[in-house]
């Protein structure tokens, strides 16, 4: 079922510049007009005479107007995860079709998309149009950094009304909240324009960043009355001139409001629709495909204010990963060193500076040397003809369907199955001809081969829902899920004789680069269980980022305490020790069990350099120190009157008894020595401590965490409503432990 995880080959990364809480001073308002399948050649600027789009043709008058700009792909979900990401959709799991309203998949929450990069610095955030980036909670709007949301989160074609048809149709949503249901999509335009202006003007002290995907000009087509037979092109040029009204709205308003000087405002298609319609238009090619006309479209820069050249057209070959660290720059953001994108930045080309996007080596602007931190090292057949500025520059069209299709580099565009298929677009837009040319087309197939093989060994998971509840609500990790790790099982990390102690450690595929480790210990009242008791946990958390690995350890029923802490720290350092060959950030390794695990989780949490209970398990020159725990349906204070009455009971304390020698009044120093409150001291990491609602008060480990916060650390509880002491094995108390965990882990150990 799992496939066995190579020897991981450790890459050395930076670490990750920390988030600045204010904006810089003059940091510049962003507005991004992203509109839905519009035509390379379907505005007045762009040659269009069945419309009339005087606002966004001034736009360009006053900006740049691209000739050669490409969507990230030829369809909508995978063209929206590329301009928030600054990634190729393949690289983010997000280049296959579309994400329905049944999707399972969106953008994984440890990508660092546009909107997050801009809050963490100090902007406010908003997203205002379609979403189709994923429906479940991890993937909408809010939780991908937009501090306010209104749109829809799908289409209106019929493929995706239909799975609202029982409900009243697709809602109109503000926040979670819905606004109107059905929403009319002659409305929207209008509706995403208003709610647009209001942020700005909300925000207008700045800075903001407002998103604006409309839902325009995507079918079914919607006009209001007042635009209806405006155009010469039927309900398509209607509603396009009503898009070319509300952009004039949104500049209206920057003007009013006297920010215009301090904005930036980018107009583009997320993808095409379909080819030329007169002699001089030449491009062919519809929505889905590779041809230009699929691929290429409208896209124009405005901001005379910012420094933003005035008048001009660029043939500069411009991809929508190319606004990320762009915008960045001009907001005077660093993309954090640690993160991997594709985009380049082309502020000074948007500055007048160059004609071209300056080589990265230059280090011409802010994020100019972003590029180089995509794998370079090519093999001995292809090092000859492609520099790493030549691959940099090029772009790699990517089918609908996910598959690449085609490389452009300069002028040239070769096309790679069914045959090599050379054409020359600046002779041949509408690649009628084939061209010939030996060097190049072993350039550009050399240029394909490279890519094949660095998003084969660096493009990261597609985010995935939480596991859907069985029909029986038992907890189930879907295949689905367990296709994206990697496992080691059956690691030897400790022996004891002949005695030999095991893990299982998964990994989400395809992820480059150190990620924190967390150990899982299973209950059992320390006298029953094994590892797989907590491979859901593993694999739930390795699925979400982590290295993950679940442990065996000594039962009290062969081995009295402290053996079972000392395994659990032997598994630690083994985890610590071996960082390198499984990919591990040594120094971020946290914890989490429940029950009996939940207890040698808040001791293992305490006890670090505690000699008794360090144990033989090996790896002694390491640290059994962990950063961070969470501690599930756990005891932290073994010498209560709780312990003390329930270790006496002829039933209930016989674990007690076998785990520690005897009841808390016959042992009391081992008691005193496993109880974790003993420990506590102001070295030990955060505690986030999850329970049932109807477990037993103790565990709310109220003593434990009022102790914690009077040493300056954190601790936290999370009490999962209804859920008993083993919840665990319900999917809905499964899911909200993880989602709990997840956050608590990634705010302490990423």
């Amino acid at each position: 079922m799992m496939k066995t995880l190579a020897t991981y080959l450790f890459c050395a990364l930076g670490i990750a510049s920390t988030a600045i809480c204010q904006a810089a001073p003059n940091s510049p308002n962003i507005v991004f007009i992203f509109v839905d399948d519009q035509g390379y050649y379907d505005l007045g600027c762009y040659g269009a005479t069945e419309v009339r789009t005087p606002r966004i043709d001034a736009m360009a008058e006053a900006g740049t107007r691209f000739t050669d700009y490409y969507a990230a792909a030829p369809i909508c979900s995978p063209s929206r995860a590329g301009l928030l990401t600054g990634c190729y959709p393949r690289r983010v799991g997000n280049h296959i079709w579309v994400h329905r309203a049944d999707s399972q998949t969106g953008i994984h929450s440890d990508e660092l998309t546009l909107a997050e990069l801009f809050k963490q610095n100090g902007y406010a955030t908003a997203c205002i149009g379609k979403w189709h980036l994923g429906f479940h909670e991890p993937f909408l709007p809010r939780n991908q950094g937009f501090d306010h949301y209104f749109g829809l989160l799908h289409n209106l074609d019929p493929v995706e009304v239909v799975y609202f048809e029982d409900k009243g149709g697709v809602p109109l949503m503000r926040n979670g909240e819905v606004v109107k249901r059905p929403a009319d999509p002659s409305e929207l335009t209008k509706l995403y324009t208003d709610e647009a202006i209001e942020f700005i003007e909300k925000n207008k002290d700045g800075p903001f960043f407002v998103y604006l995907p409309h839902t325009m000009l995507h079918n079914p087509l919607g006009v209001s009355e007042e635009f209806r037979d405006s155009s010469d092109w039927g309900e398509y040029g209607d509603a396009i001139q009503e898009l070319d009204h509300n952009v004039g709205r949104v500049f209206d308003t920057l003007g009013k409001l006297g920010i215009d000087d301090n904005t930036i405002v980018i107009y583009a298609s997320d993808n095409g629709r379909g080819p030329g319609r007169t002699p001089s238009q030449k491009i062919r090619g519809r929505k889905l495909s590779t041809y230009e006309g699929g691929i290429r479209v409208p896209a124009i820069a405005w901001g005379p204010g910012m420094g933003l050249q005035a008048g001009k057209e660029s043939s500069a070959v411009v991809r929508a990963m190319d606004w990320y660290p762009t915008l960045a720059t001009f907001a005077g953001i660093k993309v954090p060193e640690d993160h991997i994108i594709d985009g380049r930045d082309i502020s000074p080309l948007l500055r007048g500076e160059t004609v071209i996007v300056p080589p990265p080596g230059k280090k011409a602007s802010l994020n100019a040397s972003v590029p180089l931190r995509r794998r370079w090292n090519p093999p001995a057949e292809w090092a000859p003809i492609i520099n790493r500025n030549e691959y940099n520059d090029a772009f790699f069209y990517h089918g609908s369907q996910g598959a690449l299709a085609a490389v452009r580099w300069r002028n040239w565009k070769l096309y790679l199955n069914p045959s090599l298929e050379l054409y020359n677009l600046a002779q041949d837009p509408g690649e009628s001809t084939l061209a010939r040319n030996q060097d190049i087309t072993r350039k550009l197939r050399g240029m394909a081969i490279l890519f094949q093989e660095e998003m084969q060994l660096d493009a990261r998971p597609a985010g995935q829902a939480p596991p859907q509840p069985r029909a029986d609500g038992r907890t189930e990790i879907p295949q689905s899920t367990l296709d994206r790790l990697d496992a080691r099982l059956g690691v030897t990390y400790a022996r004891y004789g002949d005695r030999t102690l095991e893990m299982d450690i998964f990994r989400p595929k395809g992820t480059w680069g150190e990620l924190p480790a967390v150990v899982c210990i299973h209950g059992g009242g320390w006298a029953n269980g094994n590892r797989d008791n907590h491979g859901i946990v593993a694999q739930g958390l390795a699925e979400r980022g982590y290295v993950a690995a679940t442990i065996s350890y000594r039962l009290s029923g062969e081995a009295p305490f402290p053996a079972a802490i000392q395994d659990c720290k032997a598994a630690v350092r083994f985890l610590r020790a071996n960082a390198k060959e499984y990919g591990i950030d040594a120094e971020n390794i946290g914890a989490i069990g429940l029950s009996a695990g939940g207890h040698l989780t808040a001791l293992l949490a305490t006890s670090a350099g505690d000699k008794e209970l360090e144990g033989e398990g090996g790896n002694a020159n390491f640290s059994s120190a962990i950063q961070a725990a969470v501690p599930m349906g756990a005891q932290t204070d073994l010498l209560s009157q709780r312990t003390r009455e329930i270790s006496a009971m002829e039933d209930r304390g016989k674990n007690w008894r076998q785990f520690l020698g005897g009841s808390q009044a016959n042992q009391p120093a081992d008691y005193r020595l496993a109880s974790p409150l003993s420990h506590l001291d102001n070295d030990d990491p955060p505690c986030l401590f999850i329970t049932g609602e109807t477990d037993d008060p103790s565990t709310h480990a109220d003593n434990f965490r009022q102790q914690m916060k009077k040493l300056g650390i954190d601790a936290n509880l999370t009490i999962i409503k209804d859920a008993p002491h083993p919840f665990l094995g319900k999917q809905v108390w499964f899911a909200q432990m993880l989602e709990t965990a997840d956050t608590f882990f990634e705010s302490t150990l990423k």
